[in-house]
């Protein structure tokens, strides 16, 4: 390190060091002047963490600190202002009595005013101190009492609303449903000591039956509708891909008798153009035997008629490599290619190379499919062991 870079260094140092020194020591100085101002809740107790310092030694002290006490106007105001929230909530604007239908939500707390509220109801099977409504065997309009106890900072006051609970109106759909249902009901008091009985079809204008789970036949169309063309595009690519897993499978099983019989041609002297003639012509003679065609022959035949139309040798080993896409093929035909290049020298050295490297892919790729296939038979082979076991134990068991 060079001395200048070493005297900034230093430099560097020194000035972090007064820099820590003056805020220490600022912060010293303000904690000896400054004081600490200790916010009150708006209610209730908050829990603040003090530290004492005493005899170079901290302790932590837990210091309960009170909401402020409000003074008797301000209570009297904050109760008057929670009454006029609660009229503006429950009485309509009119002043009238409030007619209730359906459940209410009863505040149980003013944020505004900071006031706790505890309902009471004169009738909680018509209207709950929670504010639910159960207007079910209403024959006329009930009045009840609704009293808010309202609490702030252990100041109580009391405040009354009158409201009044609504029957069902007649031949509506809850009414309707009420009435079957006590009907129900009653019909299966009266039965208790019977084994069972029998429903009724209808109650007044209500249809009886057995609940059952049903899906609309519109909802299944629909669905039907929507998920059909994905699963005709699924099955297609599904459909797809294992027509080229059956493709390929069958091209990399014909792979090595067909680089053997090519090496077989070139050791009896063949050209490269030849051979593919030759090969050829027993595929083609082969097909017109069996009346069936596979997908290797067909390759090579179309190579063939590639090699007699003129395609240069080169450009047909490359397109006849990049059209059945698999490695030992692409493998064999940059094999031919540069064999062209270089010369008819080595062709048969390099053949023979490749069908060992071929029979190798080929064992490995029998040993495969063996492990698969005994994969397979694995849940089988317990299947059959479990149901074994079971007519084993099963009558050992009734027979205990």
């Amino acid at each position: 390190m060079r001395k200048r870079e070493k005297i900034q260094l230093v430099m560097i140092g020194v000035i972090i060091a007064v820099t820590v020194l003056f805020l220490r020591l600022r912060e010293n100085g303000d904690s000896e002047k400054a004081r600490i101002w200790i916010n009150r809740p708006e209610s209730g107790i908050s829990n603040r963490k003090i530290s004492l310092h005493v005899m170079d030694t901290e302790e932590e002290l837990t210091l309960p600190v009170e909401a402020r006490v409000k003074s008797e106007e301000e209570i009297d105001a904050a109760f008057s202002e929670t009454i006029r929230i609660l009229n503006e909530t429950l009485i309509p604007q009119s002043g009238e009595k409030p007619v209730i239908t359906q459940s209410l939500s009863l505040p149980r707390y003013i944020e505004e005013t900071g006031v706790d509220i505890r309902w009471e109801s004169s009738d909680n099977t018509v209207l709950s101190k929670e504010g639910n409504v159960h207007r079910e065997g209403l024959k006329e309009p009930c009045e009840i009492l609704l009293q808010a106890r309202m609490n702030l900072d252990g100041e109580y006051r009391e405040q009354w609303f009158t409201a009044e609970v609504l029957p069902y109106e007649p031949g509506s759909r809850e009414a309707l449903l009420y009435g079957a249902e006590e009907a129900l009901k009653e019909l299966e008091e009266k039965t208790s000591a019977e084994d069972g009985f029998y429903l009724p079809d209808v109650i007044g204008p209500v249809r009886v039956g057995i609940s059952k789970k049903t899906v609309s036949a519109a909802g299944v169309i629909a669905a039907a509708v929507l998920i059909l063309p994905a699963v005709i595009i699924v099955a297609k690519q599904r459909e797809k891909e294992k027509e080229k897993q059956k493709r390929d499978e069958e091209l990399l099983a014909a792979y090595p008798g067909l680089v053997t019989k090519l090496t077989l041609y070139a050791g009896a002297g063949l050209s490269l153009r030849g051979s593919w003639e030759r090969l050829a012509a027993e595929y083609r003679k082969k097909a017109e035997d069996s009346g069936k065609r596979d997908t290797v022959g067909e390759e090579v035949m179309l190579l063939a008629g590639e090699l007699r139309n003129g395609t240069p040798e080169a450009r047909a080993y490359e397109t006849f490599g990049r059209r059945i896409g698999l490695k030992p093929y692409l493998r064999c035909a940059s094999l031919l290619v540069s064999q062209l290049q270089k010369g008819s020298g080595g062709l048969r050295e390099g053949l023979e190379q490749e069908v060992g490297l071929a029979w190798e892919m080929h064992r490995e790729r029998a040993v495969k499919k063996g492990e698969e296939a005994q994969t397979k038979m694995l849940f089988p082979m317990m299947g059959m062991l479990l149901l074994v076991m079971a007519v084993v134990m099963i009558p050992a068991f009734f027979s205990m």
